[in-house]
């Protein structure tokens, strides 16, 4: 009687096992099958409605099974947003195999079409923040064996925006890996004023694409359709993408948008236009808390900057193409190497570490422009190398710090007021007509605060700069400043083979 109770028990754990999904079955070919939007009864859909859940119901099985999807024989799919529309998941591996997705919303809500990331929260832990510092998490069980996102969270507010009526947060991602991190946070948590809150998510290595599609988005609609989120994830690639959008009443944009995720590369991607207009703010590309993004050949231009960023470390930008690179508050590193920046500028506030450019070029584009609004100025430094810059007569100077507050900011990191130091190395620089001069340091605003002692600025130093008008070279004049401020470290002014084509050196900060 044993036996047989033994024998009709395995048959049922046979049976169960059976019925399994595919991807607990081992890693067999099948596995690797990716899903076909055609399979799901795309071609029998009666509009864009009924395509929508066809596209969903795929995506929703992918993502259940763990399989990877392909659009594979699909050109051009016209989506209608329905009004109970969920957002589709993405799985590991999605290859839109270069389908044109035009998609129109007219339902009763904003809509994101596809999310990569949600499916599993974070989880709260409680730490030391000294282990952040030190880098080594072995003392921590969670984090011995493994690959994890720590996520910190600053719940004391960071600075006040003034002008905009909203306190500022600070936020770090944290890779470990082993017991040990990869990277540090942006400055320390180590200090009485911080009240970190930490929470965690486990990662794989395993690389993630979404790649070839082109999206284009409605005119004339009732709510607005965001394109990608990726949240909590980690080794993400967005390849051969491109992203229309129509001029439109809509604004606060995120075309793309990437939290709390490490490792992600943006490549040969096209942005033309957002939800966006002049005064009304919409970014092609919105992140919160990453670290080590890469961008290569990514072009975009819009009526507002296309880069909307907070809680940024360590970004690259190589070959690309756009009218401003923005970390609003709170970052560390930049490296942008053969970029081209249009009309606007590069913006930071609480910036940490070295902005490097190399090799760019500057269109009627500030290279550095230091935010006022969060009234956070903090130390890093400004390389530039090899570079080109066409001023004109509103953008021609290299650095412009904005001055707004008159009070000391009252958190104890940023109570002092750090201006950058600058080092410039072959620099050309363009004039037009009627504009003679370059400024290396433009303070604008409120002027008052130069009266007060700069922080952490010790170097100004060029060792290469050329001057030419229509290929020809140029008189130009150049200034230092031509609004005079003290620091409070000694301070170095170094030019070594600067052509002005007889034009002056004007305001050097020792001069009396």
């Amino acid at each position: 009687m044993k036996k047989l109770l033994f024998l009709i028990l395995m048959s049922f754990c046979a049976l169960g096992f059976a019925q399994q999904p595919e991807r607990l079955q081992g890693h067999s070919s099948v596995n690797n099958e990716p899903f076909n939007p055609l399979t799901f009864g795309l071609r029998e859909a009666k509009d864009g409605k009924e395509r929508y859940e066809v596209l969903y119901a795929c995506h929703k099985e992918a993502f259940d099974y763990h399989r990877p999807v392909s659009y594979a024989g699909i050109d051009t799919i016209n989506l209608e947003i329905p009004d109970d529309a969920k957002s589709m998941p993405l799985t590991y591996n999605t290859d839109f195999a270069g389908v044109v997705i035009n998609v129109r919303n007219d339902s009763e809500k904003d809509i994101t079409l596809f999310v990569l990331g949600g499916d599993q929260p974070a989880k709260e832990i409680a730490l030391d923040a000294s282990l952040l510092d030190s880098g080594d998490f072995r003392s921590i069980p969670e984090f011995q064996s493994g690959n994890y996102l720590l996520i910190v969270n600053d719940k004391e507010p960071w600075t006040f925006r003034e002008g905009y009526n909203y306190s500022s947060y600070r936020a770090d991602l944290i890779y470990v890996r082993d017991g040990h991190s990869l990277n540090l946070p942006v400055t320390t948590y180590t200090n009485p004023v911080a009240k970190p809150k930490y929470s965690y998510v486990p990662v794989t290595t395993e690389p993630k694409t979404i790649q070839n599609v082109s999206i284009h988005r409605g005119r004339n609609e009732k709510h607005k359709t965001y394109c990608f989120n990726i949240s909590n994830q980690n080794n993400v690639t967005i390849r051969n993408v491109h992203i229309t959008t129509p001029k439109t009443k809509f604004n606060a944009d995120g075309a793309i948008s990437i939290g709390n995720s490490a490792n992600c590369i943006i490549q040969d991607v096209t942005i033309d236009s957002t939800y966006s207009y002049p005064g009304g703010y919409g970014y092609a590309i919105s992140m919160h808390n990453v670290w080590n993004t890469t961008f290569i050949r990514f072009k975009a231009d819009a009526a507002w900057g296309v880069f909307g960023s907070n809680n940024v470390s360590k970004t690259t930008l190589r070959e690309c193409d756009v009218n401003r690179f923005d970390i609003h508050c709170y970052g560390r590193d930049a490296y942008l190497v053969n970029c081209t920046f249009r009309n606007k500028q590069t913006q930071f506030s609480s910036m940490y570490g070295e902005v490097i450019f190399d090799s760019c070029y500057f269109i009627d584009c500030i290279p550095v422009r230091i935010r006022s609004s969060y009234n956070a100025y903090t130390p890093f430094d400004i390389k530039i190398r090899n570079c080109i810059f066409d001023i004109t007569m509103r953008h021609h100077a290299l650095v412009n710090v904005m001055l707004l507050s008159t009070e000391p900011n009252p958190r104890p990191e940023l109570a002092p007021r750090c201006w950058p130091n600058v080092y410039v190395e072959n620099l050309t620089v363009n004039l037009p007509f009627l504009t003679r001069k370059l400024e290396i340091i433009e303070p604008t605003g409120t002027l008052s605060e130069c009266k007060k002692p700069v922080d952490y600025m010790q170097h100004i130093e060029i060792n290469g700069l050329r001057v030419f008008r229509k290929g020809k070279p140029e008189r130009c004049d150049l200034y230092f400043t031509k609004h005079r401020f003290k620091t409070k470290e000694p301070f170095r002014v170094n030019y070594k083979n600067v052509d002005l084509n007889g034009g002056r050196i004007i305001n050097m900060i020792n001069d009396r």
